[in-house]
């Protein structure tokens, strides 16, 4: 699978994950900013009306004090005793010089007034005029930072959970117990000196109440709001499962589709194989599958399809997958202890799937990859097994074809050549070399044949099979067979400006070239450019074209033979020979295939054969033409049959046009 494409889909939903999350962490965020300061705000808010509250009380015990003299110290004390009966909130009174000299205590208890300089902040912060003085150590109890109230784990502790949770406290007249409690000196001064009074502040559910609603109901919404994401990032995950799940699934077998089976076998291949058992990589396709779908459908070839899928699957062991590729072809992944049990396994799978449809038998082809240690690349160890069975070729039936380094350089020298063919074309690297045809009875040049040649600037000299094959396949035949077609003409162009005499030469056409309605306007089109007398081109096609489309083949070879050029048969009698294509196609030469006359010399049935051929030959109006002849004995007999030309190494070999030239100078 390429990288981009990974990419892609590894980052599908990821997005959506990411923005789940971020909005869900910024409402916990916002939620807890907001819960924060309305604790602060609340916070502080109680406290300054309760410190108020105290203060004013402690401003009328000072105006008592400053009623009575200093002298009177006594009857002073005994009026603020009374006074503090009358006031709970009020715990101690006492009364302290201008130098800090202690002059009298209701309970014996004075603050400690190097403390009270510390406590500036709360008081400038709750805008309270005196100065305050915490009684219990109160770094222990809360902190104030930036305006907001921190409480220590001493003050929790004195929290009254019971009583703040007693709903009923919030709306009695009476107070309860208070929730938070805690004790504070203010210091006023009176009497020359300072009155200290010592206050309890208490916090009750009820000075509490608007900030526990208001808790409340940012708590309630922070548990919507999370709520909701919560669910949302839950449906995010399940739609990820689902399009995950979607995006591996095959849609023809509804299992694991090619995507799952790289990422799985790339998964399995970086373990490492159970003891004395290796990986294999096998391709396994079923031959003739268009076949199939036109004769039952292709929704019938679909459900072969999932049928063979789940056959297969059956077969398979832990540790080991299976994917549908494309048409009917399968990629599987297998461990194996010996080449042989792998071959008796794959064996026993075919017979399974012949089982699919009772009655009807299927052919298959298997390549197989045995797998390296260290191999991890699954899309090219599969090309490898698919190179494996390429190599069988398309009528090799239930074979097992496994890969070798050859098959490698095979689909290396297949890359090199096709890379380098447009290049050719354009350098002029097709050579074209010329084979001579010699009449029967006066063995001299009556014509001859155009054959190509590649002469590569790194690889040299190559050979036709080597490379024709492949242009067959991929179509660059046709502009191969144009490009000859036209080097040919503007030489017999030259020639007839030289003044020499020039012979017929005779140019393949492809049966590719068939699919075309406009072919013979085509041909005629290149060779009028460079004014060439048409019967002095010979067209050659092979009998197999005759099986492509008829009704093009006929059409194209009556407007040829009409516009003047020679149409001839090559390669008669080899495969594909048929008397039928003789009675449809009206020809003007025919070729008869070399086979007839390699390998031994021609028996008495193979003279009655090429002698039968070439008396027909003759009843139909056509010249004969005799390939691949290499012997004495092999002229003279053709000779006899009066076959009129004659084309093999016993005179002559390709060559190029300069030699050709050179020796039939003379023509």
């Amino acid at each position: 699978m390429g990288k981009s494409k990974d990419k892609r889909i590894k980052k599908l939903g990821k997005k959506r994950i990411w923005l789940s999350v971020v909005g869900l962490l910024f409402i916990l965020f916002f939620f807890f900013c907001i819960i924060m300061a309305i604790l602060a705000a609340s916070t502080i808010d109680v406290m300054q009306r309760k410190l108020s509250a105290g203060r004013k009380q402690s401003e009328k015990i000072a105006q008592l004090c400053e009623e009575y003299e200093e002298a009177s110290v006594g009857d002073m004390g005994n009026t603020l005793l009374t006074y503090i009966d009358l006031l709970p909130e009020i715990e101690a009174v006492s009364i302290m010089g201008t130098e800090g000299e202690q002059k009298w205590s209701s309970n014996g208890v004075y603050p400690d007034m190097n403390r009270a300089a510390d406590l500036d902040f709360l008081t400038d912060m709750l805008q309270l005029p005196t100065r305050v003085i915490v009684e219990e150590d109160y770094s222990r109890m809360f902190e104030i930072e930036d305006g907001t109230i921190f409480f220590s784990k001493d003050v929790l502790n004195k929290i009254d959970y019971q009583q703040l949770m007693d709903t009923e406290n919030y709306f009695t007249t009476e107070e309860s117990a208070p929730v938070i409690y805690f004790k504070v000196w203010f210091v006023m001064p009176a009497m020359q000196g300072n009155v200290m009074v010592l206050n309890q502040i208490s916090l009750y559910a009820s000075d509490l109440f608007m900030m526990l609603v208001s808790l409340a109901v940012c708590t309630f919404l922070l548990c919507v709001f999370t709520l909701y994401y919560m669910i949302s990032f839950i449906s995010v995950l399940v739609n990820m499962y689902r399009t995950t799940k979607l995006i591996y699934t095959d849609l023809v077998t509804g299992g694991d589709n090619w995507l799952h089976f790289v990422k799985k076998g790339t998964s399995l291949l970086k373990r490492k194989a159970p003891n004395r058992q290796w990986y294999a990589m096998i391709h396994l396709k079923m031959r003739k599958y268009r076949s199939f779908c036109t004769c039952f459908g292709v929704r019938e070839g679909e459900e072969l399809i999932e049928k063979f899928y789940c056959a297969l699957k059956k077969q398979m062991h832990r540790k080991e997958i299976i994917a549908h590729r494309e048409n009917a072809e399968f990629g599987l992944l297998m461990l194996h202890t010996s080449k042989e049990q792998l071959i008796a396994r794959v064996n026993k799978m075919e017979e399974a799937l012949n089982e699919v449809l009772p009655g009807m038998k299927f052919y298959f082809g298997v390549g197989v990859y045995q797998i390296e240690a260290g191999e991890q690349d699954v899309e090219q160890l599969y090309n490898n097994a698919l190179t494996a069975c390429d190599m069988l070729g398309e009528e090799a039936e239930n074979k097992i074809a496994f890969f070798d380094v050859e098959m490698n350089k095979q689909r290396l020298w297949e890359r090199m050549v096709e890379d380098d063919m447009d290049r050719a074309l354009v350098n002029k690297e097709f050579k074209v070399y010329l084979q001579p045809k010699i009449s029967t009875n006066e063995e001299k040049l009556a014509g001859a044949e155009a054959l190509v040649r590649w002469i590569h600037p790194t690889q040299g000299f190559i050979a036709p099979d080597r490379f024709i094959p492949i242009f067959e396949q991929n179509g660059f035949i046709l502009k191969l067979d144009d490009y000859m077609l036209e080097e040919i003409a503007a030489q017999q162009a030259r020639w007839i400006a030289q003044g020499r005499k020039i012979v017929p030469i005779s140019v393949n056409v492809s049966r590719a070239h068939f699919t075309r309605e406009d072919l013979a306007e085509h041909i005629a089109d290149i060779v009028d450019k460079y004014q060439v007398p048409h019967d002095m081109i010979e067209l050659e096609l092979t009998e197999s074209a005759f099986f492509d489309d008829k009704r093009v083949l006929l059409n194209t070879v009556k407007k040829l033979r009409e516009a003047g050029f020679i149409v001839s048969m090559d390669d008669f009698g080899a495969g594909y020979s048929s008397l039928n294509s003789l009675k449809e196609l009206h020809i003007d030469v025919l070729k008869i295939d070399g086979d007839f006359f390699r390998g031994t010399e021609v028996g008495e049935r193979g003279m009655l054969i090429v002698s039968e051929v070439i008396e027909l030959a003759k009843k139909l109006n056509m010249k004969i033409v005799a390939e691949g002849i290499e012997s004495r004995e092999q002229v003279d007999f053709l000779a006899a049959q009066e076959c009129d030309l004659i084309q093999g190494f016993f005179f002559a070999k390709p060559m190029p046009i300069d030699e050709f030239v050179e020796k039939y100078n003379e023509a």
